[in-house]
């Protein structure tokens, strides 16, 4: 250190100066004194300010962690200073200059590094003695051990500071007292509810606090009981205000700890809920009100939502049919135009063209039945020929089909990765539905752009993946992909209802992606749809695999020409269509059957009780007379047991036959049908019948 005099406020060696001289003799009677006045010590000094010699014992020694021979015969003040903090040596420099200046006691509180490198908080007393010119020539002081005190308080300051914000912070009365019942501290609410300035209460008790000294005591009863059980309580009670109005509060009082978990105190929390005891009855009376408004509410939604149904039903027929008549005006232009060239070239005498508008005409009703079937398909009740079918090998050969209806500016890729590939479908539907899905890609593209054709297998659990109706299990999946204009939120929700379509008026009935969705589920499948707008579509028809052993084809097979076997057998025809019962009629008497016709059930029923011969019941389900179809077949087999019948009818098997398994020696034609399917399924039921019976 610099040696710049006495008057170096930085620096302990310059206090020595070797010009004074030591007037007052160390005796023991002095550190006896000394160590009375300070209570526990852990050392004692003397300072020979003129030699800068610092004589301790060995307890000193130990506390400031020097070496105790040298404490006993003296060591610099530098040396012992060296020990203390580097934080507190400017400060404890600055008191010793001070108690220097005008002599007397001198106390510092600071740290003092130990043997072990630890530092540890001491107090140090002492007493500057001036000489006859005033000035310091001795120094002696005693050391005592503050280090718990310290840390208490350290634990009391880091409590009050958290309680402080946490009263400053909350809403409300919040305070917290010591062990003893005193206010620590309180925030600004429990000043307005005492009603007085917080030196007024702060560090007093209950009891010091109120006029009602019974309820203090109360109080502080009830707050030892926390303290000593360690458990919170919350009381709702009736307050006093100063004004002398009355509240009432919700008080939440709880012990206060330290890490540890040691009891220190109490914690208090108060809410007025004055306003919520006055609200609960008014509120009460609003509910009441509330109540009656809200069941006429209810009632005039529920109106609306009629209404808007009815609208909105009314609004999908106009919508249905508008499309349906277009599509079938087209259709039946082209079948009764065709007809009437057929009349005209009939009375010419010229029939060469004939068959070519015969193939107009039937191509034409091939379409409109395709149309009624997709009518059908979204309620899945069209009728569905499934077989075992390789849909990969399926998917294979339409890919030249795909491409060109989706034009040469729009690139197509396949990838058929499914390991399992056979499923239990009609191998024409999916081949529909694929096209389909295509098309409304290439719509979605405007004209270029990219479509895919992924398959894979999936094992769907259940979840947001699989529909509710479906079991978990592995499931085909065929995902036709684009990169066009998405779709929105709002039509993505929509994209499966019967008639929406987001296309002008007259362009389409918005069947397509109900035909598939109500094809995939009448298959034992789901469809879905994933979408954005702008980020194109992904389109995904599930359908269950079968096992690879399974021997599969791509499509059913056409319908054979199969050689009549009729020996003059006698078939019932019910039908009340005039037009159906004619073709019926005239296609199997030209096979060499023997036909009777009936118009509705009772006219058929009473010839089936009659002693008529008959063979074989051809009959279509809805007929007039009170009775169905198959009601009507019912009774006639009472009559005639083991009568073969074949239904005809426009919907699917299972909605025909209320989901019932077809009797022996039954079957079902779906309408529209060709003539070969009609004498393929006479000649095998009459076949069944001719087995049996030999």
């Amino acid at each position: 250190m610099d040696r710049e005099g006495p008057g170096n406020p930085g620096t302990f060696d310059a206090l020595a100066s070797p010009n004074q001289e030591q007037v007052f003799p160390t005796t023991a009677s002095e550190r006896l004194q000394l160590a009375l006045d300070a209570g526990a010590i852990i050392g004692t000094w003397v300072w020979d300010i003129p030699d800068n010699r610092v004589t301790a014992d060995e307890r000193f020694s130990r506390s400031f962690g020097l070496p105790a021979d040298k404490c006993m015969t003296g060591i610099p003040i530098e040396e012992a200073f060296s020990s203390i903090h580097p934080d507190d040596r400017d400060r404890v420099s600055a008191d010793i200059q001070e108690a220097m200046r005008r002599g007397g006691a001198y106390r510092c509180e600071y740290r003092v590094r130990q043997h072990n490198g630890d530092y540890r908080w001491v107090e140090a007393n002492g007493r500057a003695e001036l000489n006859s010119e005033g000035l310091a020539v001795r120094f002696p002081g005693v050391l005592m051990d503050i280090e718990s005190r310290r840390t208490a308080e350290a634990e009391r300051d880091r409590m009050s500071a958290l309680l402080r914000t946490f009263a400053a912070a909350v809403p409300g009365v919040v305070y917290a007292k010591d062990l003893e019942g005193r206010l620590l501290v309180a925030n600004h609410g429990a000043t307005q509810l005492i009603g007085k300035p917080p030196e007024f209460y702060l560090g007093k008790t209950d009891l010091e606090v109120l006029e009602d000294k019974a309820q203090a005591r109360q109080i502080m009863e009830t707050d030892q009981r926390i303290m000593q059980s360690g458990k919170a309580v919350q009381i709702e009670e009736r307050v006093d205000m100063p004004d002398g109005s009355a509240t009432y509060w919700l008080s939440l009082k709880a012990p206060l700890c330290d890490d540890s978990g040691q009891v220190m105190g109490l914690i208090g929390s108060s809410i007025d809920v004055t306003a919520r005891k006055n609200a609960e009855s008014e509120l009460l009376e609003l509910n009441r009100t509330l109540e009656a408004r809200i069941e006429e509410a209810v009632a005039e939604r529920e109106a609306v939502q009629a209404a808007l149904r009815q609208s909105q039903k009314m609004e999908a027929v106009g919508q249905l049919t508008g499309g349906i008549a277009h599509d079938f005006n087209n259709l039946l232009a082209g079948i009764t135009g065709s007809l009437d060239l057929i009349k005209l070239r009939m009375k010419q005498g010229r029939i060469a063209d004939v068959e070519r508008y015969l193939t107009v005409a039937h191509g034409a009703a091939q379409r409109a039945a395709s149309l009624t079937h997709r009518l059908l398909a979204f309620s899945r009740r069209q009728t569905l020929m499934p077989v075992h079918t390789n849909v990969n090998n399926l998917i294979s050969d339409m890919e030249e089909l795909i491409s060109r209806t989706v034009g040469p500016t729009i690139q197509l890729r396949v990838e058929l990765n499914a390991t399992l590939s056979t499923c239990l479908v009609d191998p024409a539907q999916v081949e529909n539905s694929l096209l389909n899905l295509c098309i409304n890609a290439r719509d979605a593209l405007e004209r270029e752009g990219s479509i895919s054709i992924k398959t894979y297998n999936q094992i769907l659990e259940q979840g947001s993946e699989l529909d509710p109706e479906l079991a978990p299990g592995t499931y085909f999946t065929i995902c036709v992909a684009d990169d066009g204009v998405g779709m929105s939120t709002e039509t993505l929700a929509r994209a499966f209802e019967p008639f929406f379509t987001t296309k002008p008026v007259g362009a389409g009935t918005g069947l397509g992606l109900s035909m598939i969705y109500g094809f995939a589920k009448q298959s034992g499948g789901q469809a879905r749809i994933e979408s954005e707008e702008g980020c194109g579509a992904r389109v995904f028809l599930q359908l269950p695999t079968q096992s690879n052993e399974v021997e599969a084809g791509a499509r059913a097979e056409p319908l054979p020409e199969l050689a009549v076997i009729s020996s003059g057998e006698t078939v019932l025809v019910v039908d009340d269509e005039p037009t159906v019962r004619m073709f019926v009629s005239e296609a199997l008497g030209n096979c060499g059957y023997i036909v009777i016709e009936a118009a509705d059930s009772l006219a058929g029923l009473q010839l089936l009780r009659s002693d008529t011969p008959i063979d074989l019941l051809v009959t279509d389900i809805g007929l007039p007379g009170g009775i169905d179809g198959r009601q009507m077949a019912d009774a006639g087999r009472g009559t005639r047991p083991g009568l073969p019948v074949l239904f005809m009818t426009g919907y699917a098997q299972p909605n025909v036959l209320d989901n019932a398994q077809l009797e022996p020696n039954t079957a079902v034609l779906t309408k529209p049908f060709a003539l070969e399917a009609l004498t393929m399924s006479v000649n095998e039921l009459l076949r069944r019948r001719l087995g049996e019976a030999d």
